[in-house]
């Protein structure tokens, strides 16, 4: 027992020096080739003139031909500029963190990574340690773009943290994502090209395969008469259309006002009726419950009570926090495939090996 303490403790002293050996060098060596050089100015000068720009146009389109300010153009203004910066990490952070390890192999320094003091999980967590604060430094940055909707006032202060964590959020496990892809693949060219597929996926398809799900499950009667003895319970929403940032934005960007200014709708009310096709949470039968009516049944749902019906479990989480979940995990799989790929010596293979010198050592 005594020799077994020990070679656990042996073990994780020797996981903390190849960590520690790992993060200090790799963060340092990566800010230093993500600050230097024309690219990365080239990058953040796109990043804020793309936010400028989309601002600059859209102030142009509502404001031009205007006799008066409306109140609700700085609504409409934070909505846009939030979803461009959202939209804007979210394919930059894989498309930048796709070379980490690809490009080290392309460069022939690859080989040499692995027989320093690093180990594995140091190389990766110290990779996605200093993109995570390149992404900081990203959303620190456009900042100043974003004061100018203050200029207009009407914008919730209290929703600023919680937009910007959902930025950091989707870049953190969608940089996370790039990386893994960088260490199956090996190549930047394709990991970049998949990373980008994926993350399209991932926002988009994943919504609109939820919205097809729900428009078949409400063409479908509801259960005539309901189960007796049986609380009715609303149907939950897909897992994975948390996986895309514009599901966490909708419950976090301000939901009022519609058809303001040129004629564009307030983007929070556009995506809160997206959520409410989906039949997830509070979007779906149970929002009908509070708004007084019932899908198919104009006098109410017999035998269910007069109360909406009671959420539970992760239903009930608000959707930026459940977002905020799945993104974890997203990052921690993301994470965990890419030391499991670039370790030389697989789990699986040393315990076989160990398993089959046990076996040979074993009398007969």
């Amino acid at each position: 027992m005594k020799n077994l303490w020990s070679r656990w403790l042996a073990g994780w002293r020797y996981f903390g020096r190849g960590l520690v050996n790992g993060l200090s060098p790799m963060v340092g060596k990566e800010m230093r080739g993500r600050t230097r050089g024309w690219r990365p100015v080239f990058l953040l000068t796109v990043y804020l003139g793309v936010l400028a720009a989309g601002m600059t146009g859209y102030l142009w389109l509502t404001l031009g031909r205007a006799t008066f300010i409306n109140p609700q153009v700085g609504l409409n203004l934070y909505s846009f500029f939030v979803l461009g910066l959202v939209m804007l990490l979210a394919f930059i952070a894989p498309a930048t963190s796709a070379s980490a390890i690809s490009g080290e192999r392309e460069r022939r320094t690859y080989d040499l990574l692995l027989v320093t003091n690093a180990s594995p999980t140091g190389i990766i967590l110290g990779k996605w340690l200093a993109s995570t604060i390149y992404f900081v430094y990203l959303a620190i940055a456009a900042l100043p773009v974003m004061a100018l909707v203050f200029l207009f006032g009407g914008v919730p202060l209290a929703n600023l943290g919680l937009v910007l964590l959902v930025a950091l959020l989707t870049a953190l496990g969608y940089g996370a994502l790039g990386l893994a892809l960088s260490a199956v693949l090996k190549r930047t060219q394709a990991a970049t090209i998949s990373a980008v597929v994926v993350v399209f996926l991932l926002i988009f398809v994943s919504l609109g395969i939820a919205v097809i799900a729900a428009s078949t499950s409400q063409a479908r009667p509801l259960p005539y008469p309901p189960p007796m003895g049986e609380p009715y319970r609303p149907p939950g929403s897909p897992w994975y259309v948390y996986l895309s940032p514009l599901t966490g934005l909708g419950s976090v960007l301000p939901a009022e006002g519609m058809n303001v200014g040129a004629g564009i709708p307030l983007l929070g009310s556009i995506l809160n009726e997206l959520l409410r096709g989906i039949q997830g949470g509070p979007y779906g039968v149970e929002y009908a419950y509070k708004m007084g009516y019932v899908y198919g049944y104009p006098g109410g749902y017999p035998g269910l009570p007069g109360s909406a019906p009671e959420i539970t479990g992760l239903a009930a989480w608000s959707p930026w926090a459940r977002f905020a979940l799945y993104q974890a995990a997203l990052t921690a799989l993301c994470l965990a495939v890419a030391v499991l790929a670039i370790t030389p010596v697989k789990p699986w293979t040393a315990w076989l090996a160990r398993r089959k010198a046990r076996a040979a050592h074993r009398p007969a």
